[in-house]
């Protein structure tokens, strides 16, 4: 479907209709260079690593008029990864991450083709602007927004976009995965009650087929509501999700998460302190038959749980105090504390997306204290160049008895960094 439609795009912006069109072009270039020290937490092993990116983007939006347009954002990246198993290694992809037509009129609306779903805290469906990869679906969405209510309603599946991770295996460096044996179904609603506070409430089927090279049979339903309110300084928002279904053929999917956090913004360098609490429960696996993890593969967690990616939403509890202010303008620090533990300790410890251990569980694990993360990030818009920002950041993780207890005695501390100059013309 999604050849036929790029077919058909390319054929439209090529046609006389492009000459009634009004387009709109901008460009995105990056450079990133990043660094991962100690990430197995053992420091008499050298497994440390260092990427250098860079990245384009190329976004154009064709307005033909009665509510027709075209969105295309093609994209090219090349990067430079550095291991001591791998040596140097070169990737280099081109491909569309984003291409749709779309058509609205009055409250209604209908998008086809390849594109974001982002929505709420970006919990469970969200993009990855700073990775190269970003989440991206091809399908359609159906859309209604008229005043205080939108509802979105979306049957995609994952975009088979190569993984572009370094791999000895064949084909190097390319996705293991066909995408298409996987797919979302589902509608995500807001009614806002007040100028940005509301609620949402959504339903996203998640499913694999018998082909699917993980998890044949999978077929979860994922359901939940979200508050969000701002008002006088104060914001807030907390999020209660919960899973059943089928996790694979004979094993049943019984989990949930809890989110909240709160913060107040002083007028004062437009400082905001804040606090959020993070919690999943986990699987003691005392009962094959049923998975009781919360898993979402397309969520953007690193936002929530910490930079350095060790953590996922779930078998989880966070505790995170933050800090954003802006004592010059064009120039941002942000710093956030994460206190990290697991629910169960004989179960899983997941990373980021959900679907890797950090360090799988077993029945005689008694410790629950992951340990902590400090993240200090540096943001600043260059002003005598419009459209240049420049990101640094730092962190370090500080591990707690649950990685002594699962890595042999060794528990040193792991480090990331980055540096980004990113410019949008």
């Amino acid at each position: 479907m999604f050849k036929s439609l790029g077919l058909f795009i390319i054929v439209l912006c090529f046609s006389g209709l492009t000459y009634a069109a009004e387009w709109t072009t901008s460009a995105d270039l990056r450079e990133r260079y990043q660094s991962f020290s100690n990430f197995d937490f053992n420091s008499a092993v050298d497994n440390d690593k260092w990427e250098f990116d860079s990245r384009l983007y190329l976004k154009t939006k064709g307005d033909f008029g009665n509510g027709l347009s075209v969105f295309l954002q093609p994209q090219a990246v090349i990067i430079k990864n550095n291991t001591v198993a791998n040596g140097t290694q070169d990737f280099s992809q081109a491909d569309l991450m984003q291409a749709y037509l779309q058509y609205k009129i009055s409250d209604f609306g209908m998008r086809i083709g390849r594109q974001e779903l982002v929505y709420g805290d970006q919990r469970l469906l969200g993009n990855l602007g700073w990775k190269d990869v970003a989440r991206t679906f091809d399908g359609v969405k159906g859309m209604y927004h008229a005043g205080a209510v939108k509802v979105d309603v979306f049957a995609v599946h994952p975009a088979d976009i190569v993984a572009m991770t370094p791999t000895t295996a064949s084909p190097q460096g390319k996705s293991l995965v066909t995408w298409e044996d996987r797919r979302l179904v589902g509608v995500y609603g807001t009614y806002t009650v007040a100028a940005k506070s509301g609620v949402d409430a959504y339903f996203i089927n998640w499913r694999h087929n018998q082909q699917a090279s993980v998890g044949k049979g999978r077929n979860l339903n994922t359901f939940g509501t979200r508050l969000f309110g701002k008002w006088n300084g104060f914001d807030a928002t907390a999020e209660t999700v919960f899973q059943r279904g089928t996790w694979a053929n004979n094993v049943s999917q019984k989990a949930s998460a809890y989110a909240v956090k709160a913060g107040y913004t002083l007028g004062f360098w437009k400082t905001r302190f804040g606090v959020e609490y993070d919690f999943s429960p986990g699987d003691d696996k005392t009962n094959a038959a049923t998975h009781k993890t919360f898993v979402f593969p397309f969520h953007t967690n690193h936002m929530h749980y910490g930079e350095m990616d060790l953590f996922s939403w779930a078998n989880m509890k966070d505790i995170r105090l933050s800090m954003k202010t802006s004592p010059l303008k064009g120039l941002s620090f942000i710093g956030n504390v994460h206190f990290l533990s697991l629910d169960k300790a004989t179960g899983d410890w997941l990373n980021v997306v959900g679907t890797g251990n950090v360090f799988a569980g077993a029945p005689g694990y008694r410790q629950t204290r992951a340990g902590s993360e400090i993240d200090l990030k540096l943001i600043y818009k260059v002003g005598v160049i419009k459209g240049l920002k420049l990101v640094g950041l730092y962190g370090i993780f500080n591990p707690g008895a649950v990685v002594s207890e699962r890595n042999g005695g060794k528990a040193d501390s792991a480090k990331f960094g980055y540096l980004i100059a990113q410019y949008v013309f």
